[in-house]
C-alpha cells in the first residue's frame, strides 16, 4: 500500500463513519421529536412513553455485545452496513405503527439494533486515525451526534408544523442505501485485517465469546468496570433528559411540539462547538480523561442554569446550547479513551461491553424512573435532583481510569 493511499483511505473511514453516526443519530432522534404527538394520538402519558424507551434501551444493551463481537470477527465494514441498514429500516417503519404495543417493538428493534454503530463506527475511526490527532478525529466523528438532531429538527418541524407525527419517521427508509454504499466502498480497518490474519486457525467461524471473560479479568478488570460504572451513570443521565426535553419545552415553558424541535434542534447545532472543544483539550492541551470530568462537571452546572434561570427564548437557548455542548459534548473524548484502553483484538467487544451496554442499561432505568420524578416534583427539581449527581458520578468514575497519554498508538496485540 503506498503513502499516498493511506491517508485516503483513513479519510474515507472517518468520513463515511462521521455520516453513518449522524444519519443514525438523526434516525433515532426522531422519536423524541414525535413524542408529544405520539402521546396526543395514542392518549397515553409519560409513563407509558418511559416504558416504551426502555424496552428499546434494555434490547439495544443486549444486541450491541452481538454487534461488537461481530465487528471483531468478521470486520468493521460490513458489519456497520448490515446494523445501519437494518435500524433504519425499522425506523421507517415507525411510521405504520397503530398501537402503542407494536410501536414498542419497532422501537425497540430499530434502537437496539442502531447501538451497535457507536462501538464500531468508533474503533474504525480510532484504527485508522493518526495517533497524534486520534482525539481530534473521534472528536469529529461524535459531532454526528448534535448534527443528527439539527438536522432532524430542520426536516421534523415543518412536518410536524403541517403533517402528523408518523411523517418524520420515513426519514428513515432513505438511509438504506447510505448502508449499501458503506458495504460497496468503505475500506476495512487495516488494524482489524493484520490482526485477522495473524489469528490461529480455527474451525469455528462463530463469535469469540472467551472476549467477554477477558474484559473482567487481570489487567483489565479495573478499567473495564470503571468504564461500566462512568456509562451507566452518563447513560441515566443522557437517557433522563434527552429524549424529555422536547416535551419539558413543550410542558413546562409552553413551546409547541414544532417550536420545541426547532429550539432543541438549533441549540445541539451550536453544541457542536463543545464537541470539538472537548476533542482538541483532550487531544493537545490536557489528557482525555480529566477533560471528560471536567466537561461532566461544566454540564451539571449548565443544566442547573438551564432549569432555573431563563425566562425568554434567547435564554432557553443559550442555555440549553451550553448544556448540550458539555454535558453531551463529553461524548466527543471519553469514545476515544476507551478505544485506548483495549487492544484491536478486542476494541469493538470491549467498546460494546464496557461502554455501549452499560449506557444502554441506563437508557433502559432511567426512562421510568424520570416521569415519576416529574410527576410528584415537578420539571425543574426533577432534573436537578436526578440528573446532576449521576454527571458528578460519572466523572468520578473516569478519575478511576488509567491516565494515557493522548497521542500514544492503540495497541494491536
Amino acid at each position: 500500500m503506498t503513502a499516498v493511499t493511506l491517508p485516503r483511505m483513513a479519510w474515507s473511514i472517518l468520513c463515511f463513519s462521521l455520516l453513518a453516526w449522524t444519519v443514525s443519530n438523526l434516525d433515532q432522534s426522531l422519536f423524541g421529536y414525535a413524542i408529544p404527538g405520539i402521546a396526543t394520538e395514542f392518549h397515553v402519558g409519560l409513563e407509558t412513553i418511559g416504558l416504551i424507551l426502555a424496552v428499546s434501551f434494555a434490547s439495544a444493551a443486549v444486541l450491541v455485545i452481538f454487534a461488537g463481537l461481530a465487528a471483531d470477527r468478521y470486520g468493521r465494514r460490513y458489519t456497520l452496513a448490515v446494523v445501519l441498514a437494518a435500524s433504519a429500516l425499522f425506523v421507517g417503519l415507525h411510521g405504520f405503527a397503530t398501537t402503542p404495543m407494536r410501536l414498542l417493538v419497532l422501537r425497540s428493534l430499530a434502537f437496539g439494533i442502531a447501538a451497535g454503530v457507536a462501538p464500531i463506527t468508533s474503533v474504525y475511526v480510532a484504527e485508522a486515525a493518526p495517533a497524534r490527532h486520534r482525539g481530534l478525529w473521534m472528536g469529529i466523528l461524535q459531532c454526528g451526534y448534535p448534527l443528527g438532531w439539527f438536522i432532524a429538527s430542520l426536516i421534523a418541524a415543518p412536518l410536524l408544523a403541517s403533517y402528523s407525527w408518523r411523517s418524520i419517521f420515513m426519514i428513515g427508509f432513505a438511509v438504506i442505501p447510505l448502508a449499501l454504499l458503506i458495504a460497496w466502498q468503505l475500506p476495512e480497518s487495516g488494524r482489524f485485517a493484520r490482526v485477522a490474519a495473524t489469528r490461529a486457525p480455527t474451525r469455528s467461524s462463530g463469535l469469540d465469546y472467551s472476549i467477554l471473560r477477558s474484559l473482567y479479568q487481570g489487567q483489565y478488570r479495573r478499567r473495564s468496570i470503571a468504564c461500566t460504572v462512568l456509562f451507566f451513570a452518563f447513560g441515566c443521565a443522557y437517557a433522563g433528559t434527552a429524549f424529555y426535553f422536547p416535551a419539558y419545552f413543550v410542558a413546562a415553558r409552553g413551546y409547541t411540539p414544532a417550536e420545541a424541535a426547532a429550539l432543541v434542534g438549533s441549540s445541539n447545532g451550536i453544541a457542536v462547538f463543545g464537541y470539538l472543544l472537548a476533542a482538541i483539550v483532550g487531544e493537545y492541551l490536557w489528557n482525555r480523561r480529566n477533560t471528560y470530568a471536567l466537561w461532566c462537571v461544566i454540564g451539571a452546572i449548565a443544566l442547573l442554569g438551564l432549569m432555573w434561570v431563563p425566562s425568554t427564548h434567547t435564554a432557553d437557548l443559550v442555555f440549553f446550547a451550553l448544556t448540550a455542548a458539555f454535558f453531551y459534548g463529553s461524548n466527543a473524548v471519553v469514545g476515544t479513551l476507551l478505544t485506548e484502553l483495549y487492544p484491536t483484538s478486542m476494541r469493538a467487544t470491549a467498546f460494546a461491553v464496557c461502554g455501549s451496554a452499560p449506557l444502554s442499561i441506563g437508557f433502559a432505568f432511567f426512562p421510568t424512573v424520570v416521569p415519576l420524578v416529574v410527576a410528584s416534583i415537578g420539571w425543574q427539581r426533577a432534573f436537578s435532583i436526578a440528573i446532576v449527581p449521576l454527571l458528578l458520578l460519572s466523572a468520578l468514575a473516569a478519575l478511576w481510569l488509567p491516565k494515557v497519554q493522548s497521542g500514544d498508538d492503540v495497541p494491536d496485540r
